[in-house]
């Protein structure tokens, strides 16, 4: 059987070689995987995720780089902790509110989650927050249960303090009795000016950012295992205030709420982006200078060799 190919690929044909192995040039530094390891193996940072890490970099000035490359270097030298990550649930349709996710103060949530005494007694918190900035506002601590007018005075101490122009703030809410009654609806709208806008009943995924957050509250892993006192589940919750509202957060790109909700986010943003363009164009300029050196010492150099066919 005979068949027909060009000159082009005969000759590419005969003079095919093993590819060798090439160098990506934006390729991280060794003293950038030096400096991501000894920021992993520091006993002060190890609680840090991939995520922490690059912050705390960018943060020190000491390097630039994304996630990614930090979970690159620290799987390749086996500090990377097992990931699973977990199955997105499929629901219903999502409530009409993320049109006003926009910026902070547009729209705020608000749930009651359960503690539980060593005695048995339950404790209720309520904690408040602002959906554009991932900031939580405030916490109200109840014994057992608590009423409209409870929830009126939370609100009342939260918007004082805000300060904002609650005409043009959305709140949103499951379908309880103390969030749904006549006494804190009329209050809300027409004190206060707010828009109130309601979870459909038995749809958590209508409200997933207080849901997200009472699991936090919950289950974080520097929670006591007990609480012997209503005092200690109001210390916990005002820590985990502390904690929450300074840990960099990922639906705000890594930028942590206290900073985002006073407007600051955008600039931090686009100072990373900034700072992995320099660092990108510093690793591109080590690239070059690397296969320089190679090439002066005789390393990495090949040596083609025709090779033609007789007929």
């Amino acid at each position: 059987m005979w068949f027909y190919i060009s000159d082009r690929r005969y000759y590419r044909w005969v003079n095919w070689k093993e590819p060798g192995k090439r160098t990506p040039w934006n390729r991280i530094k060794p003293e950038e995987e030096e400096e991501i390891l000894r920021a992993a193996k520091d006993e002060g940072l190890c609680g840090l995720r991939a995520a922490g890490l690059m912050v705390y970099e960018h943060e020190s000035g000491k390097y630039s780089c994304s996630i990614s490359m930090v979970q690159k270097v620290l799987k390749t030298n086996e500090l990377a902790a097992p990931y699973e990550p977990p199955r997105r649930k499929r629901n219903s349709k999502k409530p009409e509110v993320r049109d006003l996710i926009t910026a902070p103060n547009r729209i705020y949530c608000y749930d009651a989650t359960d503690f539980y005494l060593t005695n048995g007694l339950k404790v209720q918190v309520v904690p408040i927050l602002d959906i554009g900035s991932r900031k939580n506002l405030k916490n109200g601590v109840f014994i057992r249960s608590f009423t409209e007018k409870d929830v009126i005075f939370l609100w009342d101490e939260t918007l004082f303090e805000q300060g904002i122009d609650t005409s043009k703030l959305a709140i949103l809410s499951d379908n309880g009795g103390q969030m749904k009654g006549n006494m804190i609806r009329k209050h809300m709208t027409e004190d206060w000016l707010v828009t109130l806008l309601y979870a459909r009943p038995h749809t958590p995924d209508d409200n997933p950012w207080i849901e997200a957050f009472n699991k936090s509250l919950k289950y974080h892993h520097a929670k006591s295992d007990k609480f012997e006192t209503v005092q200690d589940v109001i210390d916990w919750v005002e820590l985990h205030r502390q904690m929450h509202n300074n840990h960099p957060h990922s639906a705000l790109g890594y930028v942590r709420p206290n900073d985002e909700h006073e407007g600051r986010g955008d600039n931090i943003r686009k100072e990373r982006k900034e700072d992995l363009k320099v660092a990108s164009k510093a690793r591109l300029e080590y690239y070059y200078e690397s296969k320089a050196v190679k090439q002066e010492s005789g390393e990495g150099l090949e040596v083609v060799h025709n090779s033609f066919a007789v007929c």
